[in-house]
């Protein structure tokens, strides 16, 4: 059994890309996770002057679980 979906993401650094998640990430209230992506060379730095490394990707609100969209940048 395959306990995995593929979340398609949108906007941001990783447009049109599609995620792999646990199922029951997609059974939170508010479904989304933060990760590295593939690519962070447009990263911005933080307030130290280091690059933040991680994208921060939630469903919309009343939208569909399985559709990802960014948020921003985090440390």
């Amino acid at each position: 059994m395959n306990d995995m979906v593929n979340v398609q993401l949108v906007g941001g650094p990783m447009d049109g890309g599609v995620l792999p998640v646990d199922r029951e990430a997609l059974d939170d209230p508010e479904p989304g996770m933060d990760f590295v992506p593939e690519d962070s060379s447009g990263a911005p730095d933080d307030d130290q002057g280091l690059p933040l490394s991680r994208v921060l990707y939630t469903a919309a609100p009343g939208g569909p679980p399985d559709v990802w969209h960014w948020r921003s940048w985090v440390p």
